[in-house]
């Protein structure tokens, strides 16, 4: 590729990135409009539609990752954004909470197409598979942007313009059609065909073979973890604050922007310091950070301690995602990427299960710090462990190596 096409592939993977990451993280700052518009009293209830979104995950990251397999990358990518188009103008047009579920769950399809297709794109910018972890976290700024647009979004239309929240599905739609356009103009690369002769057709077998090996499991269910606290966390940051400190849903909003602004800074930071931190060693640093950082946020004496604390949260949750996600493909081989990245983004279903479970302690202790406080401590602890697993795993690699090149001095020698 001229650096002109490379450049122009990066304009669609930061696109790519921002528009999934906007639709996916604004429901954290949607939540408490929605419990006020379709009358919920329950928390558990209303992180309903967070958990059809990454239902979507679930029931459909591995057919696609066979589907982006069988087109290739372009189409994969088009039939994502084509679905973002489709859900943002149901929930548009009919903003209650049956057709919120629905077009949720479309949006989360089209989501888990772009997001396969996006982490594997960031490879065809640089052909050293050990900057990989490096690139995918400076992609992923963009999304950290598009999480922190929310926020703002909001602000400016409800506030600025006076308009209802529902119009930020317009905006998505906008958004959608954009990525459309570019793509299409676009050269994406695609799997060279000897490539293609050489990869298996990938089929249930190999997917359950993946997903049962125990290294996969390990990586998976820390996707699963990272992105379950994550929106679990940005789902209430809103509601603790405006119930604890009575801060108005708007203002809260902006706070939970600024959680997904740190976290691009972070994402950003990141490129720099995992040239010199080892990923699974920076996961488990960041891990504690985080936790800390929930627990200062949960029991801070004020609103502004209160604000600083869950802000720098996203900062420590930056690196997580991308981390994980590399170690996993880096730990296979290269004709698997497509399936190995089908069940990690299966994985994001984790999206769907821990928000409820915040919601669910909150409405059973009565207290939505305490259910924060949990689920943190357990999932950054499961996070580290990753960490420590994947060390372990490297020194077990080089381990083997060392052996091999024993025993063939041995055999030169005999």
């Amino acid at each position: 590729m001229t650096k002109a096409q490379k450049f122009q592939l990066l304009l669609v993977i930061l696109l790519n990135y921002f528009t999934f990451a906007i639709v996916t993280n604004i429901t954290g700052v949607l939540l408490p409009f929605w419990k006020q518009d379709f009358n919920i009293s329950s928390d558990a209830v209303v992180t309903f539609l967070v958990s059809f979104f990454f239902i979507a995950y679930a029931l459909t990251s591995l057919p696609q990752g066979v589907l982006l397999e069988k087109i290739g990358n372009k189409k994969t990518l088009l039939w994502g954004a084509s679905l973002i188009l489709v859900g943002a103008a149901i929930f548009s047009l009919m903003p209650i909470y049956s057709f919120g579920l629905a077009s949720l769950f479309i949006m989360g399809v089209g989501v888990t197409a772009m997001q396969i297709v996006g982490n594997l794109l960031v490879k065809e910018l640089d052909e050293d598979p050990n900057n990989y972890s490096r690139n995918l976290t400076m992609a992923q700024v963009a999304a950290g942007l598009g999480g922190a647009g929310g926020g703002v979004l909001i602000k400016y239309l409800v506030e600025g313009l006076n308009w209802e929240w529902v119009s930020a599905y317009y905006v998505f739609g906008g958004l959608a059609l954009s990525l459309c356009i570019l793509a299409i103009v676009t050269k994406i690369p695609e799997l060279k065909t000897e490539d293609i002769e050489k990869k298996e057709a990938p089929n249930a077998q190999e997917y359950l073979k993946f997903a049962t090996n125990p290294l996969m499991l390990i990586f998976a269910l820390g996707i699963f973890t990272y992105v379950g606290i994550e929106v679990g966390v940005a789902s209430f940051i809103s509601r603790f604050l405006g119930e604890k400190y009575e801060i108005t849903q708007v203002n809260a909003g902006l706070v939970v922007s600024l959680f997904w602004t740190l976290q691009a800074v972070g994402r950003f930071a990141g490129g720099l310091i995992l040239n010199y931190i080892p990923a699974p060693k920076a996961l488990i640093i960041y891990s504690v950070g985080c936790l800390s950082s929930i627990v200062a946020a949960v029991v801070a004496p004020s609103a502004n301690a209160s604000m600083i604390a869950f802000i720098s949260a996203g900062f420590f949750t930056s690196i997580m995602f991308p981390c994980i996600f590399s170690l996993a493909v880096n730990s296979f081989d290269k004709k698997h990427e497509g399936t190995v990245a089908g069940v990690l983004c299966t994985a994001i279903v984790g999206g769907a299960v821990t928000a409820p479970v915040i919601g669910l302690i909150s409405d059973i202790s009565g207290s939505l710090g305490t259910g924060l406080i949990i689920a943190a401590s357990v999932s950054f602890a499961y996070i580290a462990f990753v960490g420590v697993q994947a060390i372990n795993n490297e020194s077990s690699k080089k381990n083997d190596s060392i052996k091999t090149v024993n025993n063939k001095k041995q055999e030169v020698l005999i």
